[in-house]
């Protein structure tokens, strides 16, 4: 299944707001490079759901941060 080019779009603005929002949250916080999928994995559900999605990834990664 493909997706058109307003889910592509919609997809790629989602992806940019999780990682601005980790970038600014999660500044200098250690996580394992095979767990990056899963924060934007939380994030874009955070956003799917209506949550604030600051809040949504600073709990995740508060999960499986290493230092």
């Amino acid at each position: 299944m493909r997706l058109g080019q307003a889910e592509k779009r919609a997809a790629r603005q989602a992806d940019k707001a999780v990682e601005a929002a980790y970038y600014r949250t999660c500044r200098g916080v250690q996580i394992d490079v095979m767990d990056i999928g899963k924060v934007f994995a939380a994030g874009r559900q955070a956003l799917a759901a209506g949550q604030d999605l600051d809040a949504a990834i600073v709990a995740f990664v508060a999960t499986i941060r290493k230092n």
